[in-house]
């Protein structure tokens, strides 16, 4: 899938499950409506995986690592909604996507390892949790409002990199 189709898919999601452009995204109003998905705020044994996504017996469960500052958390949760917004079929076959920190957007994209599909699919899901949880008409406000990549992070419940990521992709500062 081409990315601009997944950015525009997570805008379209980010208007129809937050219309009152709430920060942090209300993911409830996501749960509420897709009643084959639940979230689980909890510890994991291994503190290098922020979370996953596993499909059994038709339900989709998404767990956050809930050690993890919080800014970590929700995009997590919104990276953990790209896969199963748009991967439910490669669930299904392989049951689960387990997300450590190098899957996770940040200044650099690392990746566990070397397989394409699977870079490809990481990708997909940082842009669409990025769209999703930072719609760009909302981050191009903030910007102007603030011009400080601290006081957007905060508005918008994220970390400074996921922030400075988003701005540099939406050509408001540069690299």
């Amino acid at each position: 899938m081409k990315l601009t189709h997944v950015r525009a898919l997570a805008e379209e999601y980010a208007t129809k499950f937050n219309p009152k452009n709430l920060a942090p995204f209300p993911y409830e109003n996501v749960t509420a409506e897709h009643k084959d998905l639940r979230v689980y705020f909890t510890s994991l044994d291994d503190d290098d995986v922020s979370g996953a996504i596993l499909y059994k017996d038709g339900q989709y469960n998404i767990l956050v690592n809930n050690s993890k500052p919080l800014a970590r958390q929700h995009f997590t949760l919104a990276h953990e909604l790209g896969h199963y917004f748009l991967h439910q079929d490669v669930l299904k076959g392989e049951q689960a996507i387990v997300d450590g920190e190098d899957t996770l957007d940040g200044p650099r994209i690392l990746y566990r390892d070397d397989d394409n599909k699977t870079k490809h699919l990481e990708i997909e899901a940082n842009n669409f949790a990025a769209s999703l949880i930072m719609p760009a008409d909302l981050v191009r406000r903030a910007w102007e409002a603030t011009q400080s990549i601290q006081e957007c992070a905060r508005i918008f419940s994220v970390s400074a990199v996921a922030m400075s990521v988003r701005l540099t992709k939406l050509g408001l500062i540069g690299e």
